[in-house]
């Protein structure tokens, strides 16, 4: 019943409607009306806790992300937004570049889904879902790969676990050069990317493996972190709080307002927002359209589990990595073509904002589909950082190298070592 899920439920209805215009179109000058009146919209709610510019939600910060932390002095919660975060295109440089593996490379063109690809807004459909029934409409796929273009594109790319933090980890540890860019890394061996403190950097006769510090390892930690993470926010999902899915409040939407059921408390801010009132007119019911066809996970909403998945992978990497080096020769996908890249030029880059970037693509592209609110993704970013810390605390106590520990920026911009 309150303002914050009101307004969360009007920014969820809006990147629906809003999943097949150009994240390029997400800046400050753009011109495209239906982001503009978005902004607009958002703005005016009572309660909206996402990332603003000068006290306002601009097309710049509309629909970045934040982080949530709860502290025992402030048990309200604590917003806010990563560094890096508010930088550069929305997606994040390590989904828009080919990441070396060994002798094979993996792609960063993705099979993308139709704009007809759409689901649960007929209500016999929705009610099927809601039951268990498996869908009887699937997904229509482009038959062109392209880059991370748009916010379905960004919804499909996390529909099931990608390579993520696994081609991150490969684009900084391999070393750059060759006449091939996809068998390369970011940096060239003369310049190295691991972490200042690391204790073969230094060293002449010596170089990290899969032990310690050495890709192996890092991988091996990432591997570790996806699952410990995932235990982490499913504990809170199913002991804890136990709340509905964007899903099925549209549903308690589409009951009052279509059915004349009036015991649903849902906040005024969204029951009369014109992301709503648009979301009827193109699907016939107030129900929220999904990208999946299967609609969302059974199991509680809060908090997120992908996010806290792209949380303890950014955490560990930013760890054994530099993150203060600027990336070289920014992308963005071009707007007129999808399958090439074209120079971003702009603001300076860093590792570790490109990282804090790829922790909220997982996790908030999930919003993107329906299936996640903003404060899910932003709660969860807390979590897997924790998860990731305790780690790193095990694993410091179990090196032999000299070595000064391991020191990160955290989401909220505090420094950390352990």
């Amino acid at each position: 019943a309150s303002a914050e899920r009101g307004g969360e439920a009007v920014e969820v209805y809006w990147q629906s409607l809003l999943r097949d215009v150009p994240l390029t179109e997400l800046r400050d000058d753009t011109s495209n009306r239906d982001v503009l009146v978005a902004t607009e919209e958002i703005n005016k709610l009572a309660d909206f806790r996402g990332p603003k510019s000068g006290g306002r939600v601009t097309p710049g910060t509309l629909f970045r992300a934040n982080a949530l932390y709860f502290d025992a002095g402030d048990p309200k919660g604590r917003s806010v937004t990563p560094p890096g975060v508010l930088n550069g295109p929305l997606i994040s440089q390590f989904l828009l570049r080919d990441a070396p593996y060994a002798s094979q490379w993996i792609s960063a063109q993705i099979r993308t889904a139709l704009p007809a690809s759409e689901f649960l807004t007929d209500y016999e459909e929705w009610l099927a879902i809601q039951n268990g029934a498996a869908p009887k409409r699937q997904l229509q796929f482009d038959a062109t790969p392209r880059y991370i273009t748009t916010g379905r594109d960004l919804a499909e790319y996390i529909h099931t676990g990608p390579a993520l933090g696994w081609a991150a980890a490969l684009l900084l540890a391999t070393p750059g050069g060759g006449a091939d860019k996809r068998y390369s890394g970011i940096y060239p061996p003369a310049e190295p990317v691991s972490y200042p403190s690391n204790p073969y950097r230094k060293s002449k006769t010596q170089g990290p493996g899969g032990g310690t510090f050495g890709l192996p390892y890092v991988q091996a930690l990432l591997a570790t972190g996806i699952s410990n993470s995932v235990r982490a926010s499913y504990w809170q999902k199913y002991f804890v709080h136990r709340a509905v899915r964007p899903e099925a409040y549209g549903a308690l939407a589409h009951h009052r307002l279509a059915n004349g059921v009036s015991d649903y408390p849902l906040h005024d801010d969204f029951l009369k927002s014109e992301a709503l009132a648009r979301s009827k007119a193109k699907y016939g019911t107030y129900l929220l359209s999904q990208t999946y066809p299967e609609g969302a996970p059974f199991h509680s909403t809060y908090p997120g589990g992908a996010t806290s998945v792209g949380a303890v992978t950014a955490t560990i990497l930013k760890a054994f990595f530099d993150e203060s080096r600027v990336i070289a020769n920014p992308v963005q996908p071009d707007p007129a073509d999808p399958t090439r890249l074209v120079p971003y030029d702009g603001s300076p880059l860093t590792v570790g904002g490109e990282l804090n970037k790829l922790a909220v693509n997982f996790g908030f592209g999930r919003n993107w589909a329906g299936i996640h609110w903003r404060s899910d993704a932003s709660a969860s970013m807390a979590i897997g950082e924790e998860v990731a810390i305790c780690m790193l605390r095990d694993e410091r106590a179990t090196l032999r190298e000299p070595f000064d520990g391991f020191s990160f920026t955290r989401f909220d911009g505090s420094r950390v070592t352990i």
